[in-house]
């Protein structure tokens, strides 16, 4: 499969999208300067409370292994954030 750009992502992600989401994205379009930050304007809007409660929960009481090398803890940790 073929990379495409952040640009290329962003002008195809609407056809995704239905009903009230894609609502969203096409009146916040112009606000979206790269892809993280439509996924995490996204992500932000439309995650439900109970998983915000679940990831928050994670974060408070995640270590890392002994066996688990800096950069998968951090990867991690920043997933949850």
């Amino acid at each position: 499969m073929a990379e495409i750009t952040e640009v290329q992502a962003l002008n195809i992600v609407p056809t995704f999208l239905e009903g009230h989401p894609k609502q969203w994205f096409n009146e916040n379009n112009t606000t979206f300067e790269s892809w993280s930050l439509f996924k995490t304007r996204l992500l932000h809007t439309y995650s439900s409370p109970s998983s915000k409660q679940i990831a928050s929960n994670r974060l408070r009481t995640r270590q890392q292994r002994h066996d688990e090398a800096v950069i998968e803890y951090y990867t991690d940790v920043m997933k949850l954030c």
